[in-house]
């Protein structure tokens, strides 16, 4: 200031002597001399400051430049009139001196009400401007940013700085600064500390402050000389505080009209920043609120919609049909046998099993197609642009064929099928949740016609689908009290004629039904896991009954056991357990037992198949093959698996007098079986001319009407008491022989008959069933239950 005082002072006086007279009163030229004297001193003056103040660091003032040449020239104008007045009265009047009193004291007073006015003009200004920034940044964290940079420019400070106190459920504040010459931190969370005495008092009193903070603030290296602190205080209480600190002016420190801006900067921030959390969390609100809804309509492991939202879109695709004509189409989709991946390879693998079934299901349905997850292994899909049935049919093809190749899961692959159900609505005037039902249905009667199909909506399915539960539960309430009864039909050696062997079949004696087929509830008993339990008890009854009737015979005529065990039975954790558990129990020799799989059931979850029947296989228990040919029939496959016996399905037995490529396929498994040192039993043999086509290949056992039905192990003692002692058989067991004219039959009322013809089947793996009746032989579900 000293240094442009006297800058100023020198310039003044060179352009006053250049152009003044040297002496004698006032003149013109002393007058414009004064005049232009003051005014180059101000211009020179204002550039002066303004270059002083950009130098030191402060924000660059040329802009301003304008504004106080303009300034400073109607003060320099106006104090050098008053000035020459004073001095034209001194030269030529010096007592009227008195009479400038009031003029001078009335601009004195009107340039300090000018001043003042510019001050509170300007004040308002940065806060108008404070007030722009809060308004025009979008995210609170930019606005608070850009209010501190634009705070530390208003006051000309080092440092501006606003900690957020902690809100509900936080435990650390939030700073943002804004540094010279320094990066800025944004909302940055402040490690807990022992709070600050300034702050402390801050806070308490609501009000700014002159204060040093006690540490600096944010761990930074700056030293505080000088700072003012105010709070932010909004409707709710004290949010935070504002802190400016260290005049960038030097010898210049905050006086108490910045502390007083600074309060009033203050409360705008805090409305403003109040303002901003509110919109903010509105703003987290409706996006928690679509987050929520969106989790709420969609399934959380597949991404698919679930059935809230699919029932929704479907009651709205119903309500629209009257606009467009058309007809929604919903398909329902249950994968067979996902319990079974669920229990042998545990949950993870049946949730990753479940997202690659989404995954195929999206592949198949086109845009504008809707599919879902109902739950559990349930899927539905809405097909919103098929013209007719026939379409909707061809999508269910693809499903099929897609969920039907092998998904690679871990160490190994799974092969899991679909059953489809479909149902097209009938007007906009049906329920979502009946054209849903429908379509449950028709999925229903697919699983029932064999699995791996799809059906279409019929109204006569509904019966069908009551009926098919009630006889669910009349099953499952059957094996608890004992209405499936055991019956054995024996295997013969073909050569000799001889009974080497039993096979435990299983019929089911309903009190009201009378007799019910195997194919009406073996494949339903798979289905509800009956199962499960009815093959225990099958394995385990017959297993005694085995034993008991081989503990009444020599040694060299006691019989082998063969029990059918279906693909959920192999599937079971426990299942070895379970085995060598019943063994254990009835003291059965491991060697007497054989068990019959299905080719369809040994070549799922294959590694572990092979494991458990390997083990079994060590222990001495026989596996044969059921149905041999009726399924995969892979090379490569019977090469891995531990088989001891194939059994020839009844299909490839032809009539005796058939040409030779009806019993092509027969003589074939027979050339098999010798090349590999296995056994070979032939099913369904009903006619002696079929028996002796079967020696002729070199068949070695059978078994079938010819030689006698399913009977009650009684029945079979007091047949084979009968008999006289004959050779062995598959393994190695000695047998009675029965005449090759001989019949044992059960009447309808559970009698020993013979000559009678009585429906008695076979259950697969374990368990037992009704057969049909001699000459016809009836479809098997899932084709693994069998007849002789």
């Amino acid at each position: 200031n000293l240094s442009n005082y006297a800058f100023v002072a020198v310039i003044s006086l060179a352009v006053f002597r250049a152009i003044a007279t040297e002496a004698g009163p006032p003149t013109n030229a002393d007058w414009f001399g004064t005049f232009a004297a003051t005014l180059s001193s101000g211009v020179l003056g204002a550039v002066a400051i303004a270059t002083a103040i950009t130098l030191s660091g402060g924000a660059p003032q040329f802009q301003k430049l304008p504004e106080m040449v303009q300034f400073g020239s109607l003060v320099a104008v106006a104090n050098s009139s008053i000035a020459l007045l004073a001095v034209t009265i001194l030269w030529y009047n010096p007592g009227g001196l008195w009479l400038l009193a009031l003029p001078v004291a009335t601009l004195f007073l009107g340039y300090r009400a000018y001043v003042s006015e510019r001050e509170k003009h300007e004040r308002l200004e940065l806060l108008y401007q404070s007030s722009r920034i809060l308004q025009h940044s979008p995210e609170l964290d930019v606005a608070l940013l850009a209010l501190l940079d634009h705070a530390r420019a208003m006051f000309r400070a080092e440092l501006a700085e606003v900690v957020l106190q902690p809100g509900p459920g936080a435990d650390r504040a939030l700073r943002t600064a804004s540094l010279q010459d320094a990066p800025s931190d944004v909302m940055v969370p402040v490690e807990p500390s022992p709070p600050d005495p300034s702050v402390l008092r801050v806070m308490s009193e609501r009000r700014a402050i002159f204060a040093i903070p006690a540490m600096t603030p944010g761990g930074l290296t700056l030293s505080i000389r000088q700072a003012m602190v105010a709070p932010l205080v909004g409707e709710t209480g004290v949010i935070g505080t504002i802190t400016i600190a260290n005049r960038l002016t030097e010898g210049t420190s905050f006086g108490t009209d910045d502390l007083r801006l600074l309060e009033t900067l203050a409360n705008q921030a805090a409305v403003a920043l109040e303002n901003g959390q509110l919109e903010q969390s509105l703003a987290e609100l409706s996006r928690l609120k679509e987050q929520l809804r969106y989790q709420a309509f969609h399934d959380p492991l597949t991404d698919l919609p679930n059935r809230a939202l699919f029932a929704e879109q479907v009651e709205t695709r119903l309500r629209g049909m009257s606009h467009d004509g058309t007809l929604p189409v919903v398909l329902f989709l249950d994968l067979d046998d996902f319990k079974v991946v669920n229990d042998t390879m545990g949950h993870a693998a049946g949730d990753a099993l479940l997202v690659a079934v989404a995954e195929r299901i999206r592949g198949c349905v086109r845009e504008g197609n809707l599919a879902a997850r109902l739950g559990g292994d349930e899927f539905a899909i809405l097909l919103d642009d098929v013209p007719n049935l026939g379409d909707s049919a061809a999508v269910a093809r693809r499903l099929i064929d897609a969920l039907g190749e092998s998904f690679p899961m871990l160490s190994e692959d799974v092969v899991v099928g679909a059953s489809i159900g479909i149902a097209m609505a009938r007007g906009p005037d049906q329920p979502a949740d009946e054209l849903l039902r429908n379509a449950d249905v028709a999925m229903y009667t697919a699983k029932a016609a064999g699995k791996r199909r799809f059906a279409v909506f019929e109204p006569t399915m509904h019966a069908s689908i009551v009926a098919r539960h009630e006889l669910s539960a009349d099953l499952a309430r059957g094996v608890g009290r004992g209405e499936l009864v055991i019956h054995h039909q024996p295997i013969i050696a073909l050569d000799t004629g001889r009974v080497v062997g039993v096979e435990a079949l299983v019929r089911w004696v309903h009190p009201t039904r009378g007799l019910v087929p195997p194919e009406d509830f073996i494949a339903l008993a798979e289905e509800t896991g009956t199962i499960l339990p009815l093959g225990r008890r099958v394995m385990s009854e017959a297993g005694r009954q085995v034993k008991a009737l081989n503990e009444s015979l020599p040694e060299d005529r006691r019989l082998s056991l063969s029990v059918n065990v279906s693909a959920l039975q192999v599937q079971q954790p426990d299942f070895l357990a379970e085995v060598e558990g019943i063994l254990r129990e009835i003291g059965l020799a491991p060697q007497s037992l054989i068990l019959e799989i299905t080719e369809t059931a040994m070549f799922r979850d294959t590694q572990a198949t092979i494991r458990k029947l390997e083990a079994l296989r060590e222990r001495g228990v026989r596996i044969a093959i059921d149905d041999f040919g009726t399924g995969y029939s892979s090379l490569s496959y019977l090469r891995r698996f531990p088989v001891d016996i194939l059994k020839i399905a009844k299909d490839f037995v032809g009539r005796p007098d058939s040409a030779a490529q009806d019993w092509a396929f027969a003589a074939a498994i027979v050339a098999l079986g010798r090349t590999l040192g296995l056994r070979i039993i032939a099913e369904g043999i009903e006619e002696a001319g079929q028996l002796e086509r079967l020696r002729e290949l070199g068949c070695e056992f059978g078994q079938g009407y010819l030689f006698g039905r399913p009977a009650p192990i009684q029945a079979l003692a007091t047949l084979l008491d009968e008999q006289s002692p004959a050779g062995g058989g598959p393994g190695g067991s000695a047998a009675v022989g029965v005449g090759t004219g001989a019949e044992i039959a059960v009447g309808t009322g559970g009698e020993l008959a013979v000559g009678t013809t009585s429906p008695v089947g076979r259950v697969p793996a374990a368990h037992a069933a009704a057969a049909p009746t001699s000459g016809r032989r009836r479809p098997r579900p899932s084709g693994r239950c069998s007849a002789a």
